[in-house]
This record gives structure tokens, sequence and C-alpha cells, in this order.
């Protein structure tokens, strides 16, 4: 509460880890999403890859998550998506990225989607301190952007975000954004220091 009363008039945002899709009953150490709606929240992860290896979040619990969040009417959804280093070396990266999103997305409309962002984080680049290469990350998020103009049509494409997640650092962040379907950065371990979140945060 105090930490979004600090930001108030400023251009950041609170937002939560995970949610539990259901909003009451017997579900010891779940959040509900108005309990992290009534802390003053603007958006909340879903799908995110150590929810989904650890924690054995499946594809039908993140859109249940999905809708969820995006029920309460005042929160975004920052759903994340991406493939196993297997799945990478196998060619399959389209592919995989392709089913995540037509799984976790179903039920979800254009209108609902302007409060969506996409976040693609190749699985073995995140905590290991290897990058995709900007090159490579391109063409991915092309394709997510690609899959969007099939499923939702151009306006929609378009407008919706698509942020690059997986060991982002002051070194990368310049090449990374450089790329024209990379609108942003989900930034992981780099932002617990603050010498290496500050150029990332305040590059433009």
């Amino acid at each position: 509460d105090k930490v979004v009363s600090a930001l108030d008039g400023k251009p950041v945002k609170v937002a939560a880890q995970s949610i539990f899709f259901e909003e009451k009953g017997a579900y010891t150490g779940a959040v509900a999403a108005s309990m992290i709606e009534s802390m003053g929240c603007s958006y909340v992860l879903a799908g995110h890859s150590e929810r989904r290896v650890l924690f054995k979040d499946d594809d039908t619990a993140i859109n249940r998550k999905v809708k969820k969040i995006l029920e309460s009417g005042n929160m975004g959804c920052i759903l994340c998506i991406g493939e196993s280093l297997e799945e990478y070396e196998a060619g399959l990266v389209g592919q995989i990225c392709n089913i995540q999103l037509a799984k976790d997305l179903a039920g979800v409309t254009a209108e609902e989607m302007e409060r969506v962002v996409i976040a693609y984080e190749p699985v073995w680049a995140i905590g290991t301190g290897l990058t995709c290469p900007p090159d490579v990350a391109q063409k991915v998020h092309a394709n997510i952007r690609d899959w969007f103009v099939k499923a939702y049509g151009e306006k929609t494409a378009a407008e919706t975000r698509i942020q690059y997640g997986g060991s982002v650092t002051p070194d990368t962040v310049k090449e990374l954004m450089s790329q024209p379907d990379i609108d942003g950065c989900l930034v992981g371990g780099a932002s617990l220091d603050a010498e290496k979140f500050g150029p990332i945060m305040n590059f433009q």
C-alpha cells in the first residue's frame, strides 16, 4: 500500500507475480485476484516459466488465471510464453509459442487484449546469464505478432505490446530494443541490482 501511494502520479505501476484462479475457498496459501487488486496493483504475471516448471501451472490453469485477472476490469495481465532449451534446439520455438498463445488466451476478446502484455521468455535464458540473440528474438516476436494478426486482426496485433524477457542486462538492452517487434523488456535478476536496472529502466 505504501509503495502504491509513493508511486502515485508517477509513470511506474505495481504488479504481482501470480494469482490463483479461484475467488474464495479452502486454498491455503493462495492469493485471489481481488486481494491483489485491493492492494492497488495494476498488472499480474501469468504463465511465467518458473510457475510452469516448478509449480506445474499448465495452459488450462494459466488460461483461468488470465481470465480471472481480466475479470477485475482494472488490472492488466502480463502473459509469459516461451520454449525450453530442448524445444529451442529442435527448432520448435514458433510452434510452442503459438500453442501457448492459443491455449492461454482462449476466450479472451479483442477488447480485453487491450489490457494484455505478452512477454516472450526463452526458458533456457532465464537466470542462466544466456541471452537469446537479438535477431533470433526478433524472429520470434515477429512470429508472435503474426499469430495475433491471424487470431485477432491487424489492429490488435499492432497494438499488443510484446516484451522480451531472459537475462536482460545493460549490455544487451540496446540491441534487443533496436528490433522492430520488441516493445519492451521483462527484467528479472538485473532488477535486483540498482546499478544494472537503472540503465535498463531509463533506456530510450
